[in-house]
């Protein structure tokens, strides 16, 4: 999936499409309801139009400069623009709405389990925000 396919599925323009051969659906449930995922629709907006990420995201992240130990808790902004960048990420974005206080986003794989670090740390950061 093309950056361009997958801004289209995040503007909610793609939802009828078949899925591709060889992929499948995840589907996922976050906390946070709308604001939430608007968070994370205007945080990956950012990364698929090559536009600065919002500076609330940017803050939720830890500075690489300060970290002597692995964390768990919060994610980098290095690391998580790495585990972003189309050749390292293994999930895409195909759908997502509100359901009352939770996000149920869609997400296209290739196959199970699978990476998905970067798109946790994407709705943990859109919560706590």
């Amino acid at each position: 999936m093309t950056p361009a396919d997958e801004l289209r599925h995040l503007r909610g323009e793609a939802a009828d499409e078949p899925v591709p051969d060889g992929f499948a659906l995840d589907e996922l449930t976050f906390p946070g309801g709308e604001p939430v995922l608007e968070r994370a629709r205007e945080v990956m907006r950012a990364v698929l139009g090559g536009a600065p990420l919002p500076g609330w995201f940017v803050e939720q992240c830890v500075d690489d400069s300060a970290i002597q130990t692995c964390t768990l808790d919060r994610w980098s902004l290095r690391a998580w623009k790495f585990w972003l960048e189309p050749e390292n990420r293994r999930w895409w974005w195909w759908s997502a709405e509100p359901a009352g206080d939770e996000v149920r986003l869609r997400a296209l794989v290739r196959s199970k389990p699978y990476l998905r670090g970067s798109l946790d740390w994407l709705f943990k950061a859109s919560v706590q925000a």
